[in-house]
């Protein structure tokens, strides 16, 4: 298992994922994962939530102390 930062690629509204942390086999497994999972809490048809899956999928080493994700939510 590999440990994927996933981000939306685009601007994101209320009531979409912006980001997520997962644990996958593969990039493909990530975003099938992503899926089930949108299916299961929000019922078939709501991939817009997650901008259609067009994400950046981005495999995160554990080589040395880092910072997975940080948001500053400014204002």
């Amino acid at each position: 298992m590999k440990l994927y930062l996933v981000y939306r690629n685009g601007n994101v509204d209320l009531d979409e994922y912006e980001s997520a942390i997962v644990i996958a086999d593969s990039r493909e497994a990530v975003i099938e994962l992503l899926k089930a999972n949108l299916e299961k809490r929000h019922g078939a048809g709501n991939e817009e939530m997650w901008g259609n899956f067009d994400v950046t999928i981005t495999e995160i080493l554990l080589d040395e102390p880092k910072i997975i994700l940080q948001m500053l939510c400014g204002g």
